[in-house]
């Protein structure tokens, strides 16, 4: 059985100037945030800590969140459809204990 190969630009679907604008507001906005925070935020402790004023429910909303972000569920389905069953064996071996350890013993600290 022989494997197709493809050249890279089949695989490359066309940019335009819709596509760039829309990059460009992503960033202009992000940038924006980050300017507008520096004013309340003066050192690192600010910065991770939050001023300890955070509840623990918005902290485990944002360490929820950072670990089911789109690369992950792309990347997840894309390794469903390769490789099937395994790699729901990967996430519960390898991921979930390791967000446990970490929301257990991690984030007391933070």
């Amino acid at each position: 059985m022989q494997t197709p190969t493809y050249l890279a630009a089949e695989l490359r679907l066309p940019t335009n100037w819709l596509d760039y604008t829309i990059l460009a507001i992503y960033f202009v906005v992000v940038l924006g945030i980050g300017f507008a925070a520096r004013r309340s935020v003066r050192t690192s402790l600010d910065f991770f800590l939050s001023g300890r004023s955070l509840p623990a429910w918005v902290t485990g909303l944002a360490f929820v969140a950072a670990n089911l972000g789109a690369t992950e569920i792309l990347g997840m389905a894309a390794n469903s459809a390769q490789y099937g069953v395994y790699t729901v064996h990967w996430y519960w071996i390898g991921a979930i204990p390791a967000m446990v350890f970490l929301g257990l013993v991690m984030m007391p600290f933070y």
